[in-house]
């Protein structure tokens, strides 16, 4: 083995022994990962672009999502395409669209702006257990409740209540997921913040809502 090859092999061992147990990403896979946060046992695709977002245990991005300025809880999944807090530009008032003359974020390489004028980016937030569907598109300052669902090429633009199903363009929600009192339960259970080990042995359990909540009702009084 040459110098050379020794050496990266060296290199990347370490890179590999930094990273164990840091939650975070390696730097050698084929995504964007800026200014943000991954939790435990989490996964990011192919071509992912992230930044300034905190993502929750056990959640994925599949290839090609785009994220911004979101707070993503544990054990979501985020389909391939999704795009989530995109930003946006003035559409009234300001005569032009193009940042250059509100921004210093020099989008184009500069700008004629001496601050920022307009908000460009807002905060977004999805609960725990959400799945997001192939190619939605979730607009800033927009809040998704935990055990939500948003339909594959939906665009949403209003918070959607947890355990609600939304599809649609703008998405609407059509339906959801379990009865009232059953998504009380499980708001207040909270399985998501639970142990591993209890998520190992008690797996089974979240097959059934209705023998989870005969089981665990006990529990949670």
């Amino acid at each position: 083995m040459s110098l050379k090859g020794y050496l990266k092999r060296i290199l990347g061992k370490l890179v590999k022994k930094s990273t164990q147990g840091t939650g975070n990403p390696e730097p050698v896979l084929n995504y964007s990962f800026h200014n943000s946060i991954m939790g435990h046992n989490c996964a990011i695709g192919k071509d992912c672009y992230v930044y300034n977002t905190n993502i929750g245990d056990y959640t994925y991005l599949s290839s090609s999502v785009s994220v911004m300025n979101t707070a993503i809880g544990k054990f979501c999944s985020i389909a391939q395409g999704a795009c989530v807090s995109l930003g946006t530009h003035p559409s009234s008032e300001f005569v032009s669209t193009h940042p250059a003359f509100f921004s210093l974020n020099k989008q184009n390489g500069m700008t004629f702006s001496d601050q920022n004028y307009f908000a460009e980016m807002g905060e977004t937030k999805i609960g725990n257990d959400v799945w997001v569907g192939v190619n939605a598109i979730i607009m800033d300052n927009i809040t998704i409740g935990n055990g939500a669902i948003v339909g594959a090429g939906a665009v949403v633009t209003h918070n959607i209540p947890a355990y609600a199903v939304a599809v649609g363009v703008p998405a609407k929600v059509i339906k959801y997921r379990f009865e009232k009192d059953e998504i009380e339960f499980l708001e207040n259970f909270k399985w998501w913040d639970k142990e591993h080990d209890w998520l190992k042995n008690n797996f089974k359990d979240l097959h059934d809502i209705k023998l989870f909540m005969k089981k665990h009702a006990a529990v949670s009084d």
